[in-house]
């Protein structure tokens, strides 16, 4: 997993269950369980992660074996730029990597773990309304928002599908407000399950 951002996707993903509790941290940042875990951080903008995502898919080829590309994840926001998250969608797709994006910022996920947002609003709104919700001072790059939020994470899952399911039907998947974060989320719960159950049958 290749992500745009330096401290809230990190922090964000690197608390899932599957990132922390099956396996032993190295000095490089994997993390072994039955699989490996690697999350890289503060890669640029836009078709950055999926070259820097490139160079690590290669690299643990190398090291590992055979991974899919299908197990590649690139995660951007649109910053402003749609053109650029353009690019880097069909980039990524391009190399069958997935394309995890949410227009405009990741906040957008968050605040779906407490509500529906169908209309775009403003970036400084998102730490309002999160820091409403919280009962925190919510500012870009606040860690610790897995455990904050993992109790209302299915509420967020239905409803980013629902919002994802909205726009696809309008033919505006990179409007705003969008999210696929989701389906990463899936992912990850999945793979800590699956993982759990082979654990328990060993």
């Amino acid at each position: 997993m290749v992500c745009e951002g330096e401290v809230t996707e990190d922090d964000y993903f690197k608390s899932f269950p599957y990132y922390g509790k099956l396996g032993a941290a190295s000095d490089r940042g994997y993390h072994y369980s039955c699989g490996a875990v690697y999350i890289e951080s503060g890669a640029g903008q836009h078709e950055r992660v999926v070259s820097k995502a490139h160079k690590v898919w290669v690299e643990l080829k190398k090291k590992y074996g055979t991974i899919s590309p299908n197990e590649v994840w690139c995660v951007f926001d649109c910053d402003g730029d749609s053109d650029g998250l353009n690019r880097a969608i069909q980039a990524a797709r391009a190399k069958k990597f997935n394309a995890i994006y949410s227009v405009q910022c990741f906040e957008l996920w968050f605040l779906l773990h407490f509500q529906m947002v169908t209309g775009a609003i403003n970036k400084t709104e998102y730490d309002k309304k999160l820091s409403e919700y919280l009962g925190i001072c919510y500012t870009h790059g606040t860690r610790g928002m897995y455990e904050l939020l993992k109790e209302r994470q299915d509420f967020a899952i239905r409803t980013a599908r629902r919002l994802w399911e909205q726009k696809e039907q309008m033919g505006e998947l990179q409007g705003d407000p969008i999210t696929n974060v989701f389906l990463l989320a899936e992912a990850l719960n999945s793979a800590y399950e699956e993982l759990r159950n082979r654990q328990s049958n060993t």
